[in-house]
């Protein structure tokens, strides 16, 4: 009954790893279609095509967009620089959202990006936690020595 009860800090580590990695993930699979056409993405000629004509934005913040996804979800999935990633990613989901709107809120699309800046928000306000580039750089306590031995993490 106590697992079920008491917070294991190494089960909170291995939590924010797969939340941390899996939206990574998800967003440099998402911006590497944009900028790249990688994953049966279009590319970035014709993601600027897509952001003149169906948003009627420059072609300034397709670029913003797409890179942010791109690098910044690679940064979040290894976990290097995450905040700042979290950050920029944060603000690209609430402008994804918002561009989306709130009609039909599950079935129009806007409860994905909506889900995307949850998660960055979770990362902004725990980090990246123990298994992460960062941790290792931060070198502030024992936590960088990574252990794999996940038996004990539950």
């Amino acid at each position: 009954m106590k697992p079920l009860i008491e917070t294991n800090q190494r089960a909170v580590d291995v939590a924010i790893l797969l939340l941390r990695f899996m939206a990574g993930l998800i967003l440099f699979v998402a911006g590497a279609g944009k900028v790249l056409g990688w994953f049966g993405g279009f590319g970035m000629t014709t993601t600027l095509e897509l952001f003149k004509t169906n948003m009627h934005l420059s072609a300034f913040w397709a670029y913003l967009s797409s890179y942010t996804e791109f690098i910044g979800g690679f940064s979040i999935m290894i976990g290097l620089l995450t905040r700042f990633a979290s950050i920029a990613l944060l603000i690209n989901m609430l402008v994804a959202t918002l561009l989306v709107g709130f009609k039909n809120f599950f079935l129009g699309g806007a409860a994905y990006p909506c889900l995307l800046f949850v998660i960055c928000l979770v990362l902004i306000l725990t980090g990246p936690m123990a298994y992460s580039i960062d941790s290792v750089l931060s070198n502030k306590n024992e936590k960088h020595r990574i252990n794999l031995n996940f038996s004990t993490a539950f």
